[in-house]
């Protein structure tokens, strides 16, 4: 599923989650890299891994060619999975990574041996917490604190779940007005009637 989901080129949201960075070392030595020569691997030293964090649309670019290798974020590790697994609905996504869903979704498809992990939690986290999303959004006026614990992407469920909510509340209490015959329906009358006035 998520392999064949590619990224909004103008999406604010993609790119600010492909600046994410990521811990990573180089096997292999890169060249005409400016800035990162000095990461480099150097053979006299087998001891030496320098690490360095990289933006994720970096890390893509050096996986290709695979001259590095990275550790998983700290909101996707072992640690942390096992926490959203245990229960979602009380970590502070926002606080933990702003694009948890978008970020993770890209991470899952990097050659990584957590990769299908990272899928699998992203996927029931969200089950999870939509749940709880869509209560806060129809049931609770007071919903900054609420909001806040939020990844960007819930944001955007509960925002268009709380125009939703408003709409339907105006609906019940106003009603919809005085409901119209439809003007096809009108003419298919009139029809008739001159019809059966041309047979007399």
């Amino acid at each position: 599923m998520y392999r064949n989901i590619k990224p909004h080129y103008f999406s604010i949201d993609a790119i600010m989650a492909a600046q994410e960075k990521i811990q990573c070392s180089f096997i292999k030595k890169v060249e005409c890299v400016d800035f990162l020569d000095s990461f480099n691997p150097e053979k006299d030293d087998e001891e030496s891994d320098p690490k360095i964090e990289l933006p994720l649309w970096m890390i893509q670019v050096f996986l290709a060619g695979k001259s590095i290798q990275f550790d998983m974020p700290k909101a996707y590790n072992e640690i942390y999975r096992d926490v959203l697994t245990a229960d979602a609905n009380v970590v502070d996504l926002f606080k933990l990574c702003k694009h948890f869903y978008l970020f993770g979704k890209f991470l899952s498809q990097l050659e990584h041996r957590e990769a299908y992990e990272v899928r699998r939690t992203l996927i029931q986290t969200f089950i999870d917490r939509f749940k709880q999303t869509m209560d806060w959004a129809q049931n609770i006026d007071d919903n900054l604190p609420c909001f806040n614990r939020l990844d960007c992407l819930e944001r955007l469920i509960f925002n268009d779940a709380r125009v939703a909510q408003q709409h339907l509340n105006t609906y019940l209490t106003e009603g919809s007005g005085q409901m119209e015959i439809a003007a096809m329906i009108l003419n298919y009358r009139k029809r008739k009637m001159h019809e059966s006035r041309v047979l007399e």
